[in-house]
Order: C-alpha cells, then sequence, then structure tokens
C-alpha cells in the first residue's frame, strides 16, 4: 500500500482526534491523521480548557473524596429539565473514564489546577489546564510524533469512501484517497460555524451568530449522514455574549506550553495565597467571559450602538440574537451606581471562573480599559461610547418609566430591578454575540461505532467528540474537554482492534448513496 493507507484513518485534529490516533497507535496500530486547517489544535485549543473529572490523583491531593455514582448524580442535576433526554450509557462511560483520562494527561505532560468547586456540583472536580488550553495541543501533537502517528493538515475530506460490502474504508480528499484498514474515525468538531445547519435545526436568529471556531462547520455530521448515520439534538447551541478581543496581549494566552514550565507553575499556583492567584487570573477572566446576567437582573440593560434597547435581558440567548442581527454584532451594558456597587465585591461577580477568580466592576476598570466607561451623566456616558446622547437618554428615561410602572413595554422582561437612576454611570462593551458550542452530534452506541436509524453499526466508522456526542447533554463546564478526550482514547482503541478489511477497493455507485436524515 501507498503512503496513503495507515490501519487507522481519523478525519479532525482537534482534542478527540488526536486522543484516538495516540490511542489507536499505542494499541499497535498505524495511524494517519487527516486536517482541514492548516495546524492541528481545533476547539481543544481555543478553549478555557477545563476537564471535570472524578476520582483523580489532585482530588486526592486536595483531600476530596469523590465517586462515580456521586459524579453521575451531579450531571443529573445540572442537566434539569433535559435530564430525560439523556444518553445515560455514554454518560456512565464518561463519567469512568474521565479521571483516568486526565490521568493519562498529566502522564504526557499536561498540568492542572484543581481541583476547583463547580456549582450544581457536590464535590470540586474541576480541573483547569496550565498555562492555557494550548497545552493540550502541544502535549497531543509530541505524543503524536514520539507513537509514529502520520499528520497530513490543509487537506480537507470531501465523502467517506466504501467498498462493495458496504463498509466504510476511507476518505476523498481534494482529488486524492486515503484508506483505513481497520476503519476510519470522525472528530471533526461540531457545527456552530454552519449557518445552514443552525438553520435549519434551531432558526434564522441563530444562524447570523458566528461561531468562535470558525472552522466548524459540520463536516463529519455531513460525512456520516450520507453513509447512514443519524443526528441527534440538533438543536442545542451555547449562545452568548462576550467582549471584544482585548486592545493588549493577553499574559496567561501568550504563556509557551512545555512540561517542565507547567508543571513548574503548577507548583507555583497551588503554593500561592487564593487572593493573589485570584488577581493573576482576573485579567484573562475579564477578556474571555461576558458579564453576569444577574446585573440585568438588578436594573441594567442592553443596547445597540444606535442607543436603543435591543432585547428581552432575561437570557444569554434573546441578548446574542439580538445583539448578532445588529450590522455592527454590537451591545453595551448600560447600569448605575448601585448595580456597580452591587458587582464591586463577593457574592456578586461581574464574571466567574468558579472556584478559581471572580472579576468585578474594578476589575474591567483595571484591565479592560477598552470596554469600561464610567460618566457623571447619561449623555456624558453616550458621549464616552460614542452614542447619540439624546437616543441613550431617551431609553434609559423610558426603561425608567417602564420600572416604575412594573412592567417592560417593549420586550416583556421579568426581572426589571431598581432600573438606571442613580450616577455615575456605567456602560461594557463592546460585546458581540458568538455560539461557543454546539450540543448536537451523530449516535453512536457504547464502542464510539456511528449507528444507522436502526440502531445498527455502520461498519468501518466510528466517531468522537462533539461529533460523536451521541444524545449526551454535556450541561456544565469541562464536560466537553471531558468528553472529547475520553470518546477519542476509546474510539481509537476500539477501532484499533478491528480486524483489517482485505477490501480496501471503493465502490463508486456506493459513494453518497446512503441514507441521510440532512
Amino acid at each position: 500500500m501507498n503512503n496513503n493507507t495507515a490501519d487507522v484513518l481519523v478525519i479532525g485534529g482537534g482534542g478527540a482526534g488526536l486522543s484516538a490516533a495516540i490511542s489507536a497507535a499505542t494499541s499497535g496500530a498505524t495511524v494517519l491523521v487527516l486536517e482541514k486547517c492548516d495546524r492541528v489544535g481545533g476547539s481543544t485549543a481555543m478553549s478555557v480548557g477545563s476537564f471535570t473529572a472524578a476520582n483523580t490523583s489532585y482530588q486526592y491531593r486536595a483531600g476530596v473524596n469523590d465517586s462515580i455514582d456521586l459524579f453521575v448524580a451531579d450531571m443529573k442535576v445540572a442537566n434539569g429539565e433535559f435530564e430525560a433526554r439523556e444518553n445515560q450509557e455514554l454518560r456512565r462511560i464518561l463519567a469512568e473514564n474521565a479521571g483516568p483520562t486526565v490521568e493519562w494527561l498529566s502522564s504526557i505532560g499536561v498540568q492542572f489546577l484543581g481541583p476547583t468547586p463547580e456549582p450544581p456540583y457536590e464535590k470540586p472536580r474541576m480541573h483547569n489546564v496550565l498555562p492555557n488550553s494550548t497545552a493540550y495541543r502541544e502535549a497531543l501533537l509530541r505524543e503524536c510524533r514520539k507513537r509514529g502517528v502520520t499528520i497530513r493538515t490543509s487537506v480537507r475530506v470531501e465523502t467517506l469512501l466504501r467498498n462493495a460490502a458496504g463498509d466504510v474504508i476511507g476518505a476523498r480528499a481534494e482529488g486524492r484517497d486515503y484508506f483505513g484498514r481497520r476503519g476510519v474515525v470522525l472528530a471533526t468538531g461540531d457545527y456552530s460555524a454552519s449557518e445552514e445547519m443552525k438553520a435549519r435545526f434551531v432558526g434564522e436568529d441563530a444562524a447570523r451568530i458566528p461561531a468562535v471556531n470558525k472552522n466548524n462547520t459540520g463536516d463529519g455530521f455531513l460525512l456520516a449522514t450520507r453513509v447512514g448515520g443519524v443526528m441527534l439534538q440538533m438543536d442545542r447551541l451555547y449562545e452568548g455574549l462576550r467582549f471584544a478581543p482585548a486592545n493588549r496581549p493577553d499574559p496567561i494566552k501568550m504563556l509557551p506550553s512545555h512540561p517542565l514550565l507547567s508543571k513548574a507553575m503548577r507548583l507555583v499556583v497551588e503554593h500561592l495565597p487564593k487572593r493573589l492567584l485570584a488577581y493573576v487570573i482576573r485579567g484573562a477572566l475579564t477578556s474571555w467571559v461576558g458579564p453576569n446576567v444577574a446585573m440585568y437582573h438588578r436594573g441594567a440593560i442592553l443596547v445597540g450602538p444606535n442607543g436603543e434597547r435591543v432585547a428581552n435581558e432575561d437570557t444569554d440567548k434573546a441578548m446574542a440574537r439580538a445583539v448578532a442581527a445588529e450590522p455592527a454584532n454590537a451591545g453595551y451594558m448600560i447600569f448605575d451606581a448601585r448595580v456597580a456597587e452591587t458587582f464591586s465585591a463577593w457574592p456578586h461577580p461581574v464574571s466567574t471562573f468558579p472556584g478559581v477568580a471572580y472579576a468585578y466592576v474594578e476589575d474591567y476598570r483595571r484591565y479592560r480599559p477598552d470596554t469600561f466607561h464610567r460618566a457623571d451623566t447619561i449623555e456624558e456616558l453616550a458621549r464616552s461610547i460614542g452614542i447619540a446622547p439624546a437616543t441613550l437618554r431617551s431609553t434609559v428615561d423610558r426603561w425608567n418609566a417602564d420600572v416604575s410602572a412594573g412592567s417592560d413595554s417593549r420586550f416583556g422582561r421579568e426581572h426589571l430591578g431598581d432600573g438606571v437612576r442613580s450616577g455615575p454611570f456605567y456602560a461594557l462593551g463592546p460585546m458581540n454575540a458568538f455560539i461557543t458550542l454546539a450540543d448536537g452530534g451523530l449516535a453512536v452506541d457504547t464502542q464510539l461505532r456511528v449507528t444507522t436509524e436502526d440502531q445498527q453499526p455502520i461498519p468501518g466508522l466510528w466517531a468522537a467528540g462533539s461529533t460523536g456526542q451521541g444524545g449526551l447533554q454535556l450541561l456544565n463546564h469541562g464536560l466537553h474537554i471531558g468528553w472529547a478526550m475520553v470518546s477519542g482514547r476509546l474510539a481509537g482503541r476500539h477501532v484499533a482492534q478491528a480486524s483489517d478489511r482485505a477490501d480496501l477497493v471503493p465502490d463508486l455507485d456506493r459513494q453518497d448513496a446512503g441514507a441521510s436524515s440532512w
């Protein structure tokens, strides 16, 4: 065979794909990874980097006595109304394998700060990667090289290949055919950047919101459904507002990822006083995380660049969709001295990394002066932002009148608070609407094999990470990273243990001829 053939073909080079590649390689298989971008890492390398897991050495050192059953019970609580549609088998697999996967990552050079609390979990389970999420990419890439994994970047797969028996045997990309003797793993991320898929499964308003990772265009979903795969629970996106990128460099994101540096950082941060650690992290916190919706519940409002309110501020989803509909995709939170005073001390942070750091109004003045505005009058505040003073004054007056009347005449907001009345007045922004994640996924069995509508595995095809989410809810911080790594490792192991297919000849009559839910 040529160098386009390996025992295992992995499509996608993010956290799930690289984990699958390493797992397959350490199970004795040769591995080829195809990544459509010019570098690997995917959403994993762009994330905050939290990994939620139970029964880790980090917990043990911290004196936390945890269990898998407690972990599962807490995930049930976090799911709330979505518990009824949870894939309980996959959840159990995640709970049982998350801890060992944290230990595996540690063994290849990834270091964590933690465990830290993550409400509503009973036990501290959140492990925060050091120094930043690029540590995952660098560690996984080093391990791939160590294990002889071949990685091809800037290669976008167009279709899956099947033989005469219907087995998936490889993929076609840019006119070339690539083969996996034992199987193919799809690990192409979610569909958060696909306007077409967002519009179909969620709605036109959601389709306007850009994705944090513009490369998550749902490739794996389309590839799999063309050979009989099924998409599940495609109706939930993580829609919200984030501050525009800082004008100055983020020192945490700039830190290089190296095992020795990460280990030294862990030793340092574990012994830093919590107040000092929180101070260090607040600079990043004010750059990565949007403000707490509780500020609106106390009386703040969200206005667009024209100075008028744009949405019912009760939900992140409504605000994100309204801001995305603005030509500039920009919004500003307006609030008064009473709200500022409330959100200047515990237990009312503007934004938070649970259990690690909390940012208050003063932190935005210190760390993000480009997004912080303060003035004695509404008109002066408007000029600071670049909004017409008369328009913002009219908006605030109408809002205060609605609060006094006890009813939002524009959008029907329920939590009115006390209005925007007492100077000095404040604004935070611009904030932009983004989708961080999409929670749909291909149906998979407990071995991560992609299944058809009648729950039969498609021969030769596995999926991992967001592509193979399979009905998991993952409704708390650190679970998506956990599933990416856990499912990748398991999928890689299972495909490596499959038998070689003797027939690696594509059947042209079968290409893209399968059933499709798309």
